[in-house]
């Protein structure tokens, strides 16, 4: 699979995302793309390179109040 260069926006969206996307799964929140388990830098990728902005992550929680998944579609 050939790498795309990002632009220097694009880079900072990566980037941020990245990070915030280890933290959660270092809490042990499953974190998907288009319904599949893909990596954190596969995810970021995808939606730092999303035409109009990122793609929105719906948050899921438990009866408990913890956040237990991020689906990214």
């Amino acid at each position: 699979m050939k790498k795309k260069k990002f632009t220097k926006e694009e880079r900072v969206r990566y980037d941020t995302l990245l990070k915030q996307i280890k933290r959660y799964e270092k809490r042990g929140v499953e974190i998907t793309l288009s319904g599949e388990r893909r990596s954190p830098e596969e995810i970021a990728s995808a939606c730092a390179v999303k035409e109009h902005g990122c793609y929105m992550g719906d948050y899921v929680w438990d009866e408990q109040g913890s956040l237990t998944e991020i689906r990214y579609e």
